[in-house]
This record gives structure tokens, C-alpha cells and sequence, in this order.
């Protein structure tokens, strides 16, 4: 996201605040990328999404809550650009061969996002480890191309968690995965 000019420029406040909004998402999964959550500050993210500390306080009440944000709005539009891939098939291995290739594909594109999706996601606490819980089930239900009829895991949802905890093996490792890697886990399906 670019910076919108300094001063008076006679956009709308709604604007304005979304810009700053994605500024910040963006930035807070830079720096989680370089120095991870629990050494990152506000003033650190503020600063890279070229806002002051208020700005950043009239958007979140604090870090936690900045985090918490950004990882739904990444994976909401990771899961926006597996829709439509995914939905071209009704057989459920091609279905979830092609949205693996593709969230794969969208993950390495963006290794801040992906990190913060996959590592940095937990460093909040129970909440940001059920919030990843919570999105691998949605993208296991995406992938199989409907919900689970039970809370018992399922191979979609096996093979969907095993994929997050290898795509934060990579990333951990300093590697950006590669599709090929995955197709072990889709042989389950």
C-alpha cells in the first residue's frame, strides 16, 4: 500500500482510515517477518506504515489486538484467492490439489504474510492459536468443498493442519516452500 500525501488533500476520512488500516496489516506483517511478535513494538509497525503512533491508536487498541486483525484480514483474502480456484471442481483431490498449488503459490508470493499466518499467529497467546485452529478449518471446509459434518478431524483437516505446520517449518528454516513439498500430505485425501 502506498502512503497517501502529507497534509490537506481533501479525501474522505473513510479513506484515509482504510489506507492507514492496510498500512498497518502490511506493516505489522513486515516487521513480525524480521523480528517476530514479541519483539516488535507499535511504534516499530507505526513507523513502517509511515503512521504516527496516534493514528495507529485510533485504529487498534494495541499490539495484540493490531496482530489479531492482520492475521483475519490475510487469511480472508488467502481464502478469497482460493475461491475461485478451488471451485472449478467437484472432485474433492482435485479440488484440494488445486487449492494447495494455489494457496502455496499466494503464500510464497507474500513470506511476510505467510509468516504471520503460520508462526507469529501463535506468539499472542490462546487466542491467536485458536484463531489459526479456526482458519484451518475454514480451509479444510474449502478445500473439501464443504464443512465437516463432525469435530472429528477429518483427512481434509489433517492434511490441511499438517500443511500449516510444514509451510511454518520453511519459513522457520528460512526456506520458501514449494508446491512439490505439499504433495505428499494431498495423497491422503
Amino acid at each position: 500500500m502506498r502512503r497517501l500525501p502529507p497534509g490537506p488533500h481533501g479525501l474522505p476520512p473513510e479513506l484515509v482510515e482504510r489506507n492507514q488500516r492496510e498500512r498497518l496489516v502490511a506493516a505489522m506483517a513486515e516487521v513480525c517477518a524480521e523480528r517476530g511478535y514479541a519483539e516488535s513494538s507499535v511504534a516499530e509497525v507505526a513507523k513502517r506504515a509511515g503512521v504516527s503512533t496516534a493514528s495507529f491508536y485510533r485504529q487498534f487498541k494495541d499490539k495484540r489486538e493490531c496482530m489479531l486483525v492482520s492475521f483475519e484480514e490475510l487469511f480472508g483474502r488467502l481464502l478469497a484467492g482460493l475461491e475461485g480456484g478451488c471451485g472449478e471442481t467437484e472432485d474433492p483431490g482435485e479440488r484440494a490439489r488445486t487449492g494447495t498449488a494455489t494457496a502455496i503459490a499466494l503464500l510464497t508470493a507474500d513470506p511476510p504474510a505467510a509468516r504471520l499466518l503460520s508462526i507469529e499467529i501463535v506468539a499472542v497467546g490462546p487466542e491467536g492459536v485458536q484463531a489459526q485452529h479456526n482458519a484451518i478449518e475454514r480451509l479444510a471446509n474449502l478445500l473439501r468443498g464443504a464443512e465437516a459434518p463432525d469435530d472429528i478431524p477429518d483427512p481434509t483437516w489433517a492434511a490441511t493442519a499438517a500443511m500449516t505446520a510444514l509451510l511454518a517449518r520453511r519459513l522457520a528454516e528460512g526456506r520458501i516452500p514449494v508446491a512439490a513439498e505439499f504433495e505428499p500430505l494431498l495423497e491422503v485425501l
